[in-house]
Parts: structure tokens; sequence; C-alpha cells
């Protein structure tokens, strides 16, 4: 049975919702915590870990219990309608903190709301990861499928990028404003969510092995035994590291290596997604032409090679340079994002093809579990390393602090250097990645 477009668009519309909230969490919540609300960039980056940990070991509680759930609905959608106002009503809730709470109080409360975003954001990606393998059997539709969800990737990064600063001005700037934007966030994100539950609801299930069963350490040996599998998980860790290590430090790029404010992810986000989209249909036919793998190593040599030319930036830089830099960057994630979307279902396939068991939930999770530990390193890093570096934490203030030279190189290595080592990485992983299309 062949899936039409509009039921592959509809599917990746959750993706509006799930990566508004995890880009504002990887792009904004550090730097807001630090420079608005005053926490320390340890204790900050702390507290963003424990969060992660605790989603990390929920990841495969979800995975294995959609495997197992049965409802008039189908395995997954009661996960995805109850995921959706949870992480809608976290992310309220993290942007909107009182201003009158400090010390041990603070902490507690953004600690509960990390954990109510974990949460929800858990119960909704999981089971959303698994849908492609089991309404399609067609490796080609599951990219084109990818394809649309890169698409709405790229529209929830203008969401944040560049919504966001304009709401953040709008609502009055500094707490007040990411308050506000967090408001209207929120609700973006629980209508993306629960409009992809409603249509994923309508969606027959074609595919899937046998119901999962024994303990979870008996159904992780099954999966081990998946080779591709443990080599994309491999090429993601390191891939999604070097994301979340930019994302935590971009702000922070703007601020005190380019010398402007939020307002730079709207000229972020405008030409990343110019090379995001305009590429799309060139990695598709790539693709298609020569094979997923030979184009995602590609893909992860061509990021390496412009993340390090941020390095030139601390010098100063006419803006077109910026901006091309930029753009190319959103190429290369768009190659990036297209063949790593794509060959995950692919891996799903082979393991009920191989194992005659459906555990998609179980990989799905496994491979939200390598996503929310990299988001949690990711900030952690981040925050460890500036602090040790020196940084000076502005708490609120109007003008930045002038940096020492230790932290200005910092931040061009979270920003630069690392993503170029982790892209580099996964890259020679997938050489040894044999997965046939076929």
């Amino acid at each position: 049975m062949s899936i039409s477009k509009w039921v592959s668009a509809g599917w990746a519309s959750g993706t509006i919702g799930s990566s508004t909230a995890l880009g504002a969490m990887s792009l904004l919540v550090l730097f807001y915590l630090t420079e608005y609300v005053g926490l320390s960039p340890a204790v900050a980056g702390l507290l963003i870990f424990i969060s992660r940990l605790w989603d990390i070991f929920a990841s495969l509680a979800v995975g294995q219990w959609s495997d197992r759930t049965q409802s008039r609905w189908g395995k997954r959608v009661p996960f995805l309608l109850v995921g959706a106002p949870l992480t809608a009503l976290a992310y309220f809730i993290l942007f909107a903190i009182p201003v009158g709470l400090s010390g041990l109080a603070l902490n507690a409360y953004v600690l509960v709301a990390l954990l109510l975003y974990a949460s929800g954001y858990t119960l909704f990606v999981v089971p959303y990861l698994t849908i492609p393998v089991e309404i399609t059997s067609v490796p080609h539709e599951r990219t084109r499928m990818m394809t649309f969800r890169v698409a709405f990737m790229t529209l929830s990064s203008l969401i944040v990028s560049g919504l966001g600063p304009v709401l953040i001005t709008q609502y009055g700037g500094g707490r007040a404003g990411y308050a506000g934007m967090g408001a209207v966030h929120s609700l973006i994100i629980l209508l993306a969510m629960f409009s992809c539950a409603l249509i994923v609801a309508r969606i027959p299930v074609v595919t899937g092995g046998a119901p999962t069963s024994g303990s979870i350490l008996a159904q992780l040996r099954n999966v081990l035994k998946n080779r591709p599998f443990k080599i994309f998980i491999g090429v993601k860790l390191c891939q999604l590291m070097s994301t979340a290590t930019v994302g935590a430090s971009l702000l922070y790029m703007a601020r005190y290596i380019l010398g402007e404010g939020e307002g730079f992810l709207v000229r972020f986000v405008i030409f990343q997604i110019a090379g995001t989209l305009l590429s799309l249909p060139a990695w598709s036919w790539l693709a298609k032409r020569y094979g997923k793998r030979l184009i995602y190593i590609a893909a992860g040599y061509f990021y390496a090679a412009i993340a390090l030319t941020w390095l030139f930036a601390i010098t100063g830089e006419v803006d077109w340079v910026t901006n091309a830099r930029i753009f190319m960057i959103g190429v290369a994630t768009s190659g990036l994002l297209v063949m790593g979307f794509s060959i995950l279902p692919d891996t799903m396939a082979h393991n009920t093809k191989s194992s005659g068991v459906s555990q998609e939930g179980t990989l799905a999770a496994i491979y939200s579990m390598v996503e929310k530990g990299t988001a949690a390193f990711g900030p952690l890093i981040a925050g460890m390393l500036l602090e040790s570096s020196g940084f000076i934490s502005a708490g609120g203030a109007n003008l930045p602090p002038t940096q020492p030279q230790s932290a200005l190189i910092a931040i061009l290595m979270l920003a630069s250097v690392v993503p170029a080592i982790c892209n580099v990485a996964g890259a020679l992983l997938l050489i040894k990645f044999d997965l046939k299309e076929e």
C-alpha cells in the first residue's frame, strides 16, 4: 500500500511541536537561565543534565510500553495524546519563572519544569518515531516522509529563532519577554502535536512483527544483534553531540564574538532555512541516485568543513561572509537530517524482518535516549567549559560584561571545533554501515 503526500505531511506536522520544544531547550534555555534568571552556567547546565538523565530512562520505558499497548487507537496514538499537552504546559512554566524565587526554591522550580518537559516530550516523540516503519514498507516512501519532516523542522527553527526574538521584544524583553514567548510557543506546540495525533489515528498500520515480550534486558539483547542499528546509533551520537554544543553556544557566539544580541537568531534562521529548503530536492535526488549511506558520509564531511570556518569570525568579518556560512550550514544540515531520519526506519524494518518481533518502540526509545543524552551533555559541557574558562555571567545586566580571551576561545571551540570533530567521527563510522536499501 502506497502512502500519499498528504499522509506524509500530516505525520510530519508533529515535528513542528516537538522540534520547537527541543530547539528552544537546546538554543534558549541555558542562555535564559544564566543571562536573565541569574543562575551560574554550572548550576544551569547541571539542572538540565539531571532532567535529561530522567528522560533517558523514561524513553526506554515508554518505548517498550508503546510496543505492548493495545487500544482502539492502536499502539502509539494514546501516548501522543498525553505527551502533547504535557509538553506544552512544561514549556510554558519553564519560561514563566516567578521573579521572587531565588536560591534552593529557584533551583527546585527549574528542575521540576525541566522534568515535566522531559516526560511530555518522551511520551510524544518515542512513539512518533516508530510510525513511518509501521505505515509503509517502501524505503523511498520513508525518505519522502523524512523530507517533509525536515521541511517542518525548518519551520520550527523559524518559530524558535525567528519568531522567538520578535516575541521577546514584543512582550517587553528580559524575563517578561521570555514569558510571553513561552506562552505563544506552548500554544503552537500543543496545536501541532495534537493535530498530528488525530491524523495518525486515521492511518492504517500495514507492517509489523509479533508483539514484543520478555524482560527489558532480553529485548535489549535482541536489539544489540541489529548491527546496522548499532552503527547508525553511533553515528547519531556523534552528530547529535555536535548539534547540542552548537545550540548551547550559538547565543554566546552572537553576543561575545559577533557583537549582536538575540536578534542574531532571526538572521541565522533565515539563511539556514534558505540553505535547508533549497537543498532538500538535491539531497533526496542524490540519495536515490547514489544511496543514502554515501550521501550521508558526504554530508558529514561537508558540515565539518563549514563548521571550522567559524574560527575566522573572531577577527571580524563582513556580514555577507557570515550569511554565506550560515546558508551552507543549512545545506549540510539538510543532508544530515534527511539521510539520518530516513535510515532510522530502515534499521527498524531490518530488525523486524530479521527477528520476527515488533520492537519499533524499543529502537525508537534507544534513539531518543541518545538524543536526550547528547542534549544533556551539550549544555553540561558548555556550562562547565565556560565556567572553567573564566566566563562572566551577565546576570540580567543591560550591558554584557567584557569576557576574557579564554572565554572567547571556549565559545569558538563549542561552536566550531567540537562539531567538526563529531561529524568527521560520524562519517568514518558510516563506512561500516552495510544495510542494503532493497
